[in-house]
């Protein structure tokens, strides 16, 4: 593989040097070649700094099919987990449970297969309703209780992520947001990346993984211990900025050295018509899920131009709109057969558009070094 030089100078060290030496400082290239032979060649920009890579994952209820196939054709074409090239992982609700499975070592092409075989039991197998009777009705249904059971999802996680792992087994950084109802304040949940999280360690992935995907009206909220916990999509659907935060802030990561790819799940664009009626109540607002894909829409674009603006051309973001037609078929918990050929569809023709994007192809030569953990 050819690596151009005129965006810095190559220097040649020890395979050897310990992660916590270059904390806040990460290589920009593994050669799997000088990796064999007991070195590492690394590339470093003109400001002397070395890349820190971050991927981060949006929730989307089953739409979240969509990310797992985008990493799984990743995967693929890199040759190695995705994980192996990202300093920081971090998901919310569904792309929550994808990041701790990758933490965890479970290849993207399997939580894809796992989210198609088993989403049509977490949620609906059946098409969205298209009528106003059809859509009142649908919501009428789970008036007073969860729409979904989370038993279904419980089992789906456990087979991506392990059923008695603790997030102090994960073998990379990954921090997932949740809401903490108990306290009545966001919650990060955080492997042990830095020396003052004592705690969350000790959790297991699977509760860490139901509480940021407790979407309310959609699932019960989840307990650990005694607080009660509810999807972190509320506040943080995209948790870029959060991702971002984190690398400087505890990992002393300078912004000029960080790079950051951003997978959506074909839910970042919304309107209303001017024929809608203004005085909206919570059937107006809740049908076709309305206020969810607002809310999670106008998240993911604030995100979005914030990234960009930040990083610049070190943001990249993969992500999809769905057709009119599309729209008519998907949902946060539409898991028909139909649907779910459309996210496989959508996934394909995101990477084909991307994998020649050359910021793309650097990230996928990156490898990041072993993370430093302080629970051990």
């Amino acid at each position: 593989m050819q690596f151009s030089t005129h965006r810095g100078r190559i220097i040649l060290l020890l395979f050897s040097l310990m992660e916590a030496t270059w904390r806040g400082k990460r290589p920009h290239h593994t050669f799997d070649l000088a990796a064999q032979q007991g070195f590492v060649l690394f590339l470093f920009d003109d400001g002397g700094l070395v890349t820190f890579q971050i991927l981060a994952l949006s929730g989307g209820g089953i739409l979240g099919l969509y990310t797992a196939a985008v990493l799984a054709e990743l995967e693929g074409a890199s040759g190695r987990p995705i994980a192996d090239h990202f300093d920081l992982l971090a998901g919310t609700s569904v792309g929550g449970i994808i990041a701790l499975g990758l933490s965890a070592g479970t290849p993207a092409a399997d939580i894809r297969d796992a989210i198609c075989e088993y989403g049509p039991q977490i949620f609906s197998s059946r098409s969205p309703a298209q009528t106003t009777v059809g859509k009142n009705l649908a919501l009428a249904a789970n008036a007073t209780h969860a729409k979904y059971d989370a038993a279904p999802l419980r089992a789906v996680i456990e087979k991506i992520v392990g059923r008695d792992r603790k997030i102090g087994d994960l073998a990379h950084r990954v921090m997932i947001p949740a809401v903490n109802l108990t306290k009545g304040r966001p919650q990060v949940f955080k492997t042990a990346h830095d020396p003052t999280f004592v705690r969350d360690w000790r959790l297991p992935i699977v509760d860490v993984a139901l509480a940021t995907s407790a979407a309310p009206t959609f699932f019960p909220l989840h307990q650990i211990g005694g607080e009660l916990f509810a999807d972190g999509g509320l506040y943080a659907n995209a948790p870029d900025q959060l991702a971002l935060h984190e690398a400087e802030h505890f990992l002393g990561t300078d912004l000029g050295s960080v790079k950051l790819l951003s997978v959506g799940t074909t839910t970042a664009k919304f309107s209303l018509s001017n024929a809608t009626n203004p005085n909206l109540g919570w059937l107006g607002w809740m049908a076709g899920q309305r206020l969810p894909t607002v809310m999670i829409a106008a998240q993911q674009l604030n995100t979005d131009s914030i990234l960009k603006h930040r990083l610049g051309d070190r943001y990249l973001r993969i992500d999809q709109e769905q057709s009119r037609e599309q729209e008519r078929n998907l949902a946060l918990d539409v898991a028909s057969p139909g649907a779910l050929r459309d996210l496989l569809g959508l996934a394909e023709a995101s990477v084909r558009e991307h994998l020649i994007d050359p910021r793309l192809i650097e990230m996928l030569t990156f490898t990041a070094p072993p993370a430093q953990f302080y629970h051990l």
